[in-house]
């Protein structure tokens, strides 16, 4: 007598594993961890620094805010990778012998980046309050132009968090999936126009300073929160976001590759 066919409910397998993360972000802190490291940096930066820092006239919370929202969305990306690295060691080998197709852990894990990532974007915007940034109602673009900014650091996250979900599943150990992302954000966050001017690093760095990507991103949210974005100013982070892509679809490609060997 032949075995009954096991019927296979893909909505179902999404669901259950994007429920089942979600509850472990919950319980494992990682919903505090996304409001403490926008906190803190807007703490460690904006008390010593604002009267420092050469701003011209304008609020240096308002400058600041661009930055604090990006590392929101970088931390996002770090939590990313080790969830997909953890997997990877731990789980997709059962997953593997399993009536599951290939593509639900993975999009499991995207709603999953995707409800930190909307949590983080609050939490980063809590922060930026805290320190005193407002929407700029009376002579930039208001709600509107705020919503733009968070929305583009909302796709930027996005995209980052993917390609670090395919660092995680390619890389050696969760341990160096961890340093391939914090490294390269923490030096392009430092080295970048989201703190200070671009006006205050050495001449012959300021090409690499203006032209990096949290500082076309960063140009492109102070323009949305002035009102006087445009197409010319949205071309580079636009360019960056397509890279990314490119690149996240190439490392779960090659993730995916590895798995069918």
């Amino acid at each position: 007598m032949d075995a009954p066919a096991v019927r296979v409910r893909p909505l179902h397998q999404w669901w259950v594993l994007t429920a089942r993360g979600v509850k472990k972000i919950v319980t494992n802190g990682e919903i505090f961890l996304a409001f403490l490291s926008p906190a803190l940096l807007a703490l460690c930066f904006y008390l010593p620094l604002r009267k420092l820092v050469d701003t011209s006239g304008f609020d240096y919370a308002q400058f600041l805010m661009p930055i604090i929202m990006l590392q929101s969305v970088a931390f996002v990306a770090s939590s990313a990778a080790m969830r997909s690295a953890n997997e990877r060691d731990n789980i997709h080998n059962r997953f593997r012998v399993l009536p599951m197709y290939a593509a639900i852990p993975m999009l499991a894990r995207t709603s999953i980046n995707s409800v930190l990532l909307g949590i983080a974007l609050v939490c980063g915007l809590i922060a930026c309050l805290l320190m005193g940034w407002r929407p700029d109602t009376e002579y930039g673009g208001g709600y509107a132009g705020t919503l733009i900014a968070v929305a583009v650091a909302g796709v930027f996250g996005f995209l980052l968090a993917m390609t670090a979900d395919g660092i995680g599943l390619v890389a050696a150990s969760p341990t160096a999936t961890s340093q391939l992302i914090a490294f390269p954000t923490l030096i392009l966050g430092m080295l970048s126009t989201g703190f200070v001017p671009l006006s205050a690093f050495p001449t012959w760095i300021q090409g690499f300073v203006e032209h990096q990507p949290i500082s076309q991103i960063t140009t492109v949210m102070r323009y949305a929160e002035a009102g006087d974005l445009t197409w010319e100013v949205c071309v580079p982070t636009f360019c960056w976001c397509i890279g990314l892509l490119v690149i996240s679809a190439g490392l779960l490609a090659v993730a995916e590759w590895r798995t069918r060997r």
